[in-house]
């Protein structure tokens, strides 16, 4: 969909000196790509003698008068000024598309949350969690173990929090036991009461070389699960989500292996497609 030109005139003034985000700077030369009349407006701002021509709006005046003042004003006009175009770009969406353009909003703006600490764990999982991390979406956290021990030789951790409208989660833990530990850990997931998962989301068991000790499993909100190798290592696995699908690129901050064969949480997901009707 064609970036709106207003959109694109409100953030030119800080896209030439260089105070636009990356994804801003996209959509901006995106935009140039197809509008030459952004093009020249662009053109005509950076040349020696600007003559950029704004609407006569009291705003836009005012925006004109402070792109050419801004330097002695300081950094706090600078500053007011960006404040003031996100408030225009925020109203334009909501004009364009009510709810629709606040979550288009939400998704190019909202952070990925990234943690490898495992000192951390206990501020993600479980009753003691922090708020946000404490439900997910009422998930069965109870095939992570309680908590981290001296006596686990964790080899790989990591949290992936995601919130652009409905909180996502990602989390895998990989450790290595002793023979005594490991068979009491297995020992304790053999007795976990396992979901059926097989076809939500395309899965189709997984990886040969690893074993799956636990699982819950819900045909809207995804899975936890813990795989072995058989041997000493026990990986934990959480992906929880809603919608029947994921704005997560999640295969960029998990070992594919780990995952169920054939899963696929994509916005086009045929399993989504199913469950919402085919031309939905």
């Amino acid at each position: 969909m064609r970036t709106d030109c207003d959109i694109i005139k409100d953030l030119l003034p800080l896209y030439a000196e260089g105070m636009v985000s990356d994804k801003s700077k996209d959509m901006i030369e995106e935009h140039f790509a197809e509008c030459e009349a952004c093009r020249e407006i662009y053109k005509s701002m950076t040349a020696p003698e600007p003559q950029v021509q704004f609407h006569t709006e009291p705003a836009q005046s005012f925006k004109k008068y402070v792109k050419k003042k801004k330097w002695s004003f300081g950094w706090k006009v600078a500053l007011v000024t960006a404040l003031a175009v996100l408030a225009v770009v925020i109203a334009r969406i909501l004009a364009l598309g009510g709810v629709i353009g606040l979550l288009m909003f939400g998704v190019m703006t909202a952070p990925v949350e990234v943690d490898t600490d495992v000192n951390h764990y206990e501020q993600y999982m479980g009753q003691d969690a922090k708020e946000e991390y404490r439900t997910k979406w009422s998930m069965d956290e109870g095939i992570f173990p309680a908590e981290i021990t001296d006596e686990m030789n964790v080899k790989d951790y990591k949290m992936v929090y995601y919130n652009p409208w409905d909180a996502q989660y990602l989390s895998y833990l990989v450790v290595e036991y002793d023979k005594e530990a490991y068979d009491e850990e297995v020992n304790r997931l053999a007795s976990y009461p396992s979901d059926s998962y097989y076809g939500y989301y395309g899965a189709e068991g997984f990886d040969e070389k690893y074993e799956l000790l636990a699982m819950n499993a819900d045909s809207y909100q995804g899975f936890v699960y813990a795989l072995t190798d058989g041997e000493s290592e026990i990986i934990y696995v959480e992906i929880i989500f809603c919608n029947y699908f994921m704005d997560l690129d999640y295969e960029k901050y998990i070992d594919t292996d780990y995952l169920p064969i054939g899963f696929d949480a994509t916005m086009d997901n045929p399993y989504r497609k199913e469950k919402m009707g085919e031309d939905y």
